[in-house]
């Protein structure tokens, strides 16, 4: 089952992870389809390792960039932006970066071990499993993912359906008719998800990140006396990291809540903490509350891939995308598959956390060679490099330059949409066929 494929994918994973964390504002989205072409030649059981690995990566080394610039690349870290990157500004720099990498991985430990504890309970749940529970839970993602989007809820709810009318368009085996084609055939075989993805999430989210961001970039540099010194003092944090990793842990599993909003939710518990205690430094950046948000994150990145592989049901857009690729090949999520892969998956997840543990430091001191460069010309590379992907996954059906087409055809839409939060529209697409599946098998049942 493991072999050489398996390390070259493991380490990709690594390098995709940080280059992910590196970039403020990128996100693991953008280097997912990066790897687009690589994981869809790939085994499956890879393809998840690649995922997991990169994940838990992007979230140790995600943090830092917070810290560092200032400049949250996602929901989740934008405690670590508050608070973090003003100990950065208050020469705490090297306490802040240590403490959420050993917090993030005492908190990753507690999300495997309660999960682990859980799977009586998962069995529970597969026992009642049925189209009319996968519909309500869909419909509850759905919902939820819309309803936690940073745009007004109409604008939400008009990109998700926005989302799937573009996953209906092209020829539909349902009706035997095609779809907003308007009688072109390049669109019949329906909207790739690379061109889609790109350019309706990635290049906004871009865009909207260098209108508001940092502009160059600029990392301190983390001693090794700094790095023992905080294995030290962890242990003062004890409680914190309790709470985090329950709060973490809770909202990964939760469909439509996933890891983003629960680091807000255990940051936010623990701000109040402090500020009960007294102990809440006020414009000076609060160490417990950084840790309680980095460790949150860590947490629910393990448990929110329960849903996926136990139910198949993804709750965050790159699951949605991991979902698609395996699917495509033909390879059902099933449970005979989370028994196939869980431990698998535990030792891999635990692994990449290990060495996003022990590689944050070097991590920072490596990337100062990168100091004062431009992020606008490395935002414009990572558009150029998935305009180069697009063309290549198309070409592997000889529909290179028709990808690219439908890409140019997209990109004023995208454009238009820079200002909003596009994840709604993206879940809708992707997911589609899935919900219009499930619908029409509760609708035979009940008719």
């Amino acid at each position: 089952m493991f072999g050489l494929e398996t390390v070259i994918v493991f380490l990709a994973a690594i390098v995709c992870g940080t280059i992910s964390g590196i970039m403020p504002g990128v996100g693991g989205m953008a280097v997912m389809l990066m790897a687009y072409p690589f994981l869809i030649e790939i085994q499956p059981h890879n393809i998840l390792i690649f995922y997991v690995a990169m994940v838990s990566i992007d979230q140790f080394f995600g943090g830092i960039t917070a810290i560092v610039f200032g400049v949250p690349g996602s929901s989740s870290a934008v405690p670590s932006a508050m608070e973090g990157h003003t100990l950065f500004k208050n020469g705490k720099s090297s306490e802040a970066i240590m403490f959420s990498a050993i917090g993030s991985w005492f908190t990753s430990l507690f999300g495997v071990l309660l999960i682990i504890a859980m799977i009586p309970l998962l069995f529970m749940v597969y026992k009642v499993w049925n189209s009319t529970v996968q519909m309500a839970i869909f419909g509850f993602t759905s919902i939820a993912i819309i309803w936690i989007s940073k745009n007004k809820l109409l604008v939400s709810v008009g990109l998700f359906i926005f989302g799937n009318l573009l996953g209906k368009v092209g020829y539909d085996t349902y009706t035997n008719d095609s779809f907003m084609t308007f009688d072109t055939p390049l669109l019949y075989p329906g909207l790739p998800v690379m061109p889609v993805v790109t350019t309706m999430f990635v290049i906004p989210l871009l865009i909207g990140s260098l209108r508001k961001g940092a502009t160059v970039f600029e990392f301190p540099g983390v001693t090794l006396e700094g790095y023992i010194e905080s294995f030290r003092k962890i242990k003062k944090y004890l409680s914190t990291l309790v709470r985090a990793g329950l709060l973490g842990s809770i909202g990964g599993f939760v469909p439509g809540m996933s890891y983003g909003m629960s680091s807000i939710l255990a940051y936010t518990v623990e701000k109040w903490i402090q500020i009960r205690k007294g102990s809440y430094r006020q414009g000076k950046g609060d160490m417990p509350s950084l840790i309680a948000s980095e460790g949150a994150n860590n947490a629910g990145t393990f448990t929110q891939l329960v849903p996926l592989l136990f139910l198949g049901i993804p709750i965050t857009v790159s699951e949605a995308l991991i979902y698609n690729i395996l699917d495509t090949r033909g390879y059902p999520v099933t449970i005979e598959w989370f028994q196939s892969t869980f431990i698998m998956i535990i030792v891999f997840f635990l692994i990449s956390a290990t060495i996003g543990l022990f590689a944050a430091g070097r991590y920072v001191n490596l990337m100062r060679v990168l100091n004062n460069l431009k992020i606008k010309w490395v935002y414009l590379g990572v558009v150029l490099f998935l305009f180069g992907a697009i063309y290549y996954v198309g070409n592997q059906t000889l529909a290179g330059f028709e990808h690219l087409t439908i890409t140019a055809m997209l990109l004023p839409i995208g454009l238009l949409l820079y200002r909003m939060d596009t994840m709604p529209l993206i879940y809708g697409f992707i997911l589609h066929d899935k919900l219009f599946e499930i619908a029409i098998r509760v609708w035979i049942m009940y008719t």
